[in-house]
């Protein structure tokens, strides 16, 4: 068995460095917590998910892939939750964090869930969303003869299912192990070899594309700065001698910095010079800037007054080793 592990969406990660900045009575503080709330809750509903497939028994060599961005010809992406492979078949899989009774109307193709109090509203049609992607996966896997399964996935206990079509399963995910064993059933007879299976998932993953973050604010709607966890971030800290000090509870740290820069990273830019770390983080010194900037070893282009230093990914992890 192969597992890729699951990361927070960029967009989860950017918005959580937003809402511990964001200043207050911002106009769209509001807009903001709502997606944050739906991206949290629906990270969660996956992770939920993730845990059932190390239950998995199989017979061969699987593959299980989460959130793989796909682009058709047209430059239309393909955001696959998880894609299990193995050597007898491929599975599609949409998850749903969702509570209520939830319908699917096969002929409007209009999804709803009834809220405890009444309330009905639409959601976007997991179904038609698993059709769309099976059409795309049959398009780039033609050469290697898989057939291809989808299946919608509901992770919260309480989302009671009630009509819906048979064109795609639709189950819990107490439901996996079970529908898992039921496929290899169908499909018995391995198509490929484990070298054609590895070959195949290398496919997939080289047209993976990352995450972009096309969303940006103004930084004057957001404080700069090191803020101070035992606050609650509701204070700034202040570098003196490579530690940073709470002005108010008098915590210092020095790892938090890494935690900032990650904030500066996903608010800012991906990029950043002497002069625009001591603007965002308060620090007057030059001196002390690049002491800073060059603990962590950062690649680097440009001369020493007009260095332009790449924050990596994984910034916090990076950094962890220099502490």
């Amino acid at each position: 068995m192969n597992f890729v592990i699951r990361k927070k969406p960029l967009k989860l990660l950017w918005l959580e460095a937003l809402l511990k900045r964001l200043r207050e009575r911002d106009p769209e503080a509001s807009y903001f917590i709502e997606q944050f709330r739906r991206l949290d809750a629906g990270f969660a509903g996956e992770q939920r998910v993730d845990k059932e497939w190390y239950e998995i028994i199989c017979p061969n060599t699987f593959f299980v892939l989460h959130n793989i961005v796909l682009a058709n010809a047209a430059k239309h992406t393909h955001q696959l939750d998880t894609l299990f492979i193995c050597n007898h078949f491929m599975l599609v899989v949409e998850i749903k964090n969702i509570s209520g009774k939830l319908d699917f109307d096969g002929i409007t193709y209009q999804c709803t869930r009834t809220k405890p109090d009444g309330t009905v509203e639409g959601f976007p049609n997991a179904i038609t969303q698993i059709q769309r992607h099976i059409q795309f996966i049959k398009i780039i896997s033609k050469n290697y003869y898989l057939p291809i399964e989808g299946a919608v996935i509901f992770s919260n206990p309480s989302a009671i299912i009630e009509n819906h079509p048979n064109t795609v399963p639709i189950f819990h995910v107490s439901g996996l192990q079970s529908h898992i064993q039921s496929l290899y059933k169908k499909h018995p007879k391995p198509i490929l070899t484990d070298e054609q299976l590895t070959r195949f998932v290398q496919l997939i993953r080289a047209q993976h594309q990352p995450q972009e973050l096309l969303t940006r604010i103004d930084s004057s709607r957001f404080r700069h700065g090191v803020l101070c966890p035992k606050c609650k971030y509701k204070n700034q800290m202040f570098y003196y001698r490579g530690i940073w000090k709470c002005s108010v509870c008098q915590h210092t740290s020095k790892e938090i910095f890494a935690e900032a820069l990650q904030d500066y990273q996903l608010l800012v830019n991906r990029t950043i010079t002497n002069s625009q770390l001591r603007k965002f983080f308060g620090i007057e010194s030059s001196d002390a800037a690049n002491r800073l900037l060059r603990k962590f070893n950062f690649p680097s282009i440009g001369t020493t007054k007009n260095r332009v230093y790449h924050l990596p990914e994984n910034l916090t992890e990076y950094m962890k080793q220099f502490f």
